[in-house]
């Protein structure tokens, strides 16, 4: 990987490439699709820009080029003022305003009913909230409670061998499960006395909560702004394209999870937990 500073001189949609004069020689760089369409409004010829890209070229559109990573600080200067569109230390120091927060910290997580084997879209089938676990702490990052338990879903159609091998439970034991009120008033005893920040991995806890709610006539608990998607929050911070995993993002701090996946609720809500933590040990040490 390479820094590189430099004002564009040159750039082309059709291709997502453009051009620096780097020590008198003239470079090209390629942007992936998804950078194309996040930076469009402010890609053109005099903007300066600070960016990240691989060591080896590549060839695209027949030019070779260096692919670009990320970019860490867009900049146009004005004749009376000079417009940052995006900087990255600034968002960075949101990030830590967001992991630094005061109070208590629910780490949250939701396993779903599944389509059953060989299921065609349009028979039914709506996902819906069958386990949760969640870890309540302290600011401090003392655990104070933990929770864990099945919920019983309202479609049959959800209580399917796809599910039960999926989380590795037993038709009785969904059909037996507690009743949706008691994970709701659960929840809502916790977070009405602790008020927490609830800390999810990806967006789709959310989705199914809102899901939760509506399909069984229940009054949201917290607004949207009391979640954080640790997942979102992370790929903004490291510059990163894709969805991480849960289990993978030990990679980024160079350790190993203490337990491997099970898809076991309580698990993976103290998995969130750990990754938290490494994560706000490396924002805090990151002076840069």
């Amino acid at each position: 990987m390479r820094l590189v500073y430099g004002t564009i001189r040159f750039f082309e949609d059709e291709t997502r490439i453009f051009e620096i004069l780097l020590d008198r020689k003239v470079q090209k760089f390629y942007l992936t699709r998804s950078q194309y369409k996040k930076f469009k409004p402010y890609l053109s010829e005099g903007l300066v820009v600070h960016f990240t890209c691989k060591d080896d070229k590549i060839h695209q559109a027949g030019y070779s080029v260096y692919e670009v990573i990320s970019f860490i600080k867009m900049v146009r200067h004005m004749p009376r003022k000079t417009i940052v569109y995006y900087d990255l230390s600034t968002i960075k120091q949101g990030v830590k305003k967001i992991i630094n927060r005061d109070g208590y910290r629910m780490f949250l997580d939701l396993e779903f009913t599944m389509p059953p084997h060989g299921y065609t879209h349009g028979s039914g089938f709506v996902s819906e909230i069958i386990q949760y676990g969640f870890c309540l702490e302290d600011e401090e990052g003392q655990i104070i409670t933990t929770e864990w338990d099945m919920v019983k879903p309202k479609m049959q159609i959800g209580i399917n061998t796809r599910t039960t091998e999926f989380l590795k439970t037993t038709m009785d034991k969904i059909k037996n499960a507690p009743s949706c009120y008691k994970f709701y008033n659960k929840l809502k005893d916790i977070i009405t006395y602790y008020q927490p920040t609830i800390y999810v991995w990806g967006r789709n806890d959310i989705i199914m909560l809102d899901s939760f709610y509506q399909m069984n006539n229940l009054k949201p608990l917290v607004e949207r702004k009391k979640f954080v998607n640790l997942m979102q929050v992370m790929k903004n911070y490291f510059g990163i394209k894709t969805d991480i995993g849960l289990f993978n993002a030990y990679e980024l701090f160079n350790t190993t999870p203490i337990n491997k996946q099970d898809h076991n609720a309580l698990n993976d809500a103290i998995a969130t937990s750990e990754i938290f933590k490494l994560f706000q040990k490396e924002l805090n040490k990151d002076t840069n």
